[in-house]
């Protein structure tokens, strides 16, 4: 089985996004998901290597505040 499951919605926060938007540091992005108030789970990977981070999450509803949130694709 792969992890995380294929169904789980993907964003992206590039290194460039980070750099550019000054608001936030990248433990930033981590604290943000644990402490959200959800029963759902999440996994981060390193996206295309070096790029930035893929969060995935399980809700879709979680990933689109996610996205709103930290203004990311």
């Amino acid at each position: 089985m792969a992890w995380p499951p294929p169904d789980w919605t993907e964003c992206v926060v590039t290194w460039d996004e980070i750099m550019s938007l000054q608001r936030f540091r990248p433990q930033a992005l981590y604290d943000w998901c644990d402490r959200y108030p959800s029963e759902s789970c999440y996994h981060v990977h390193g996206w295309e290597s070096t790029e930035g981070f893929a969060f995935r999450f399980e809700d879709a509803r979680d990933a689109t505040v996610f996205k709103l949130t930290w203004n990311c694709r």
